[in-house]
């Protein structure tokens, strides 16, 4: 039991990513070696192009590695089928964007609402979701259509959807890149806050070397190997 306890929910062993480019390859991530525990917060620093978001999407099965393995709570999600790494995604990771990513044509509680909609689950889903737009406050607004809302309004109903379905894996890509300095360290407390309490493992990429104090581990990125910084 002791050692399930202590397993890390996020292993990273050897991977490498590479894209080809015109006649050349270029390695993004070069034989990274990274494990993150559940409950933790990992951030990710480094320069634009430097592999940051690269990593997000190899730990959210959006893309495979060229080489290594990625495990989830033990499950290797590169070794997955297409069609159960959208179902693992779909059901143990949430995401948040800089860019908010909210369907314009939806309010704000059907927002939120998306991910239980495209799950297993049948019914309660308004009932869910209000509850999370309540945890971070912004259930006042739940009528509202996007282009209603602030850019930190907005922000709040786009960690509600990632968290609404109860995620294992909250990934965090420039979440407050958008938005003013006082808004965005609200949603940085917000996010590590609701994730740390669950036990969730939250990933965040930021240009912020601030936010690297609030967490429990921060690596920078160059030339595709981190170093750890904290």
């Amino acid at each position: 039991m002791a050692d399930q306890i202590n397993e890390p929910l996020i292993k990273l062993k050897h991977v490498t990513k590479r894209f080809s480019e015109a006649d050349r390859e270029r390695t993004i991530l070069d034989d990274v070696t990274l494990n993150m525990g559940p409950g933790e917060f990992t951030v990710l620093l480094g320069k634009s192009g430097s592999g940051k978001s690269t990593l997000l999407n190899l730990i959210g099965g959006i893309d495979s590695p060229s080489s290594g393995d990625i495990f989830v709570r033990g499950q290797a999600i590169n070794q997955m089928t297409d069609r159960d790494r959208t179902l693992f995604r779909r059901n143990h990771v949430g995401f948040v964007f800089q860019a908010f990513n909210l369907i314009p044509t939806l309010t704000a509680l059907e927002n939120v609402m998306l991910p239980l909609e495209l799950g297993s689950t049948k019914t309660g889903h308004r009932e869910r979701a209000l509850a999370m737009m309540d945890r971070v406050d912004i259930v006042a607004r739940a009528a509202a259509f996007p282009d209603h809302l602030s850019g930190g309004e907005q922000q709040r109903v786009a960690i509600a959807r990632a968290l609404v379905s109860d995620p294992l894996v909250v990934l965090a890509d420039e979440p407050t890149g958008n938005l003013d300095s006082d808004t965005g360290a609200k949603v940085i407390a917000l996010l590590d806050s609701l994730t740390r309490q669950a036990g969730k493992n939250l990933v965040m990429v930021t240009h912020n070397g601030e936010v690297a104090t609030l967490a429990d581990r921060a690596y920078t990125l160059k030339d595709g190997k981190f170093s750890v910084l904290t």
